[in-house]
């Protein structure tokens, strides 16, 4: 007679449940660990004055938050990040679209868009001032040129790697080339373009924060900047820790958004299992 394990709620008989709970928990144990830390050694004297506490940093985000100063600032970078994705994001996937779908027009190209690409966004930033002067359009234009490099290549990449099969299935079945692109291409290259979003909203979070904080455009960037050079660093730091907040919330929306969205790919599936 064979005796069987009795497995225990909440678990499975090879305890992968738990082994699962235990790696999710892990990374939020460490990160508490190393505030901790911090605070420590901030206390003990051992960082320059320039590096306060943590427990100061989070008292001066409390008062922070519900000033109308700080929700101006928050608004401002919020809008300037949208409008730059928005603009980057849909120049980006019709420029890959067509660089992958004219393979000439991408010959013809490419260097170009190889040396354009590595040039930072804030290279930009003095003729645009000229131009524009320290207002948001500053933000807008430089944000937009953030997203669209990230969007376009993936986005070509994506049109470029689209089965030879499917293309010709399409021909086979006398679809013509704006119903091949609707119905075959763009669903083939939706994963490249989801990828490409979470890569150009990073990119377009940093570079709308550093055109602030350089260039006094209003912002979370202008208010960190004004805080460092007064020396309020309690403060400065709480601005910090909400601009790395949004891009966690962003990414985090963006990867929620992708598997609700693209659920049906065979990637996404696999990934499910």
């Amino acid at each position: 007679m064979t005796l069987e394990a009795e497995a225990r709620p909440g678990t499975d008989p090879t305890g992968r449940d738990r082994s699962s709970a235990a790696a999710r928990l892990l990374p939020w144990g460490t990160s508490i660990a190393l505030l901790v830390v911090w605070e420590l050694l901030s206390r003990a004297k051992v960082f320059p004055s320039e590096i306060p506490p943590v427990t100061e940093i989070a008292r001066a985000l409390i008062k922070l938050v519900p000033t109308h100063e700080f929700g101006a600032s928050l608004l401002a970078t919020i809008e300037q990040f949208v409008v730059g994705l928005l603009v980057g994001g849909v120049a980006g996937i019709v420029l890959g679209v067509l660089l992958g779908a004219v393979p000439l027009l991408y010959q013809l190209t490419h260097y170009l868009l190889d040396f354009l690409r590595f040039i930072p966004a804030v290279v930009y930033l003095p003729v645009l001032i000229l131009l524009l002067g320290s207002t948001p359009g500053v933000g807008y234009v430089l944000g937009a040129a953030g997203a669209i490099w990230p969007m376009l290549f993936q986005t070509y990449y994506g049109v470029t790697g689209v089965s030879a099969i499917l293309r010709d299935t399409g021909r086979v079945f006398g679809l013509r080339p704006h119903q091949r692109l609707l119905h075959i291409t763009l669903p083939a290259v939706s994963p490249f373009v989801a990828t490409g979003l979470r890569i150009a909203a990073s990119h377009v979070l940093v570079v709308v924060t550093a055109v602030q904080i350089i260039s006094s455009v209003a912002g979370l960037g202008s208010d960190i900047a004004a805080y460092a050079s007064n020396a309020v660093y309690p403060q400065m730091y709480a601005l910090l820790v909400v601009v790395g907040a949004l891009g966690v919330l962003m990414n985090f929306g963006l990867e929620r958004l992708e598997r609700r969205q693209l659920h049906w790919h065979t990637s996404y599936r696999e990934a499910g299992r």
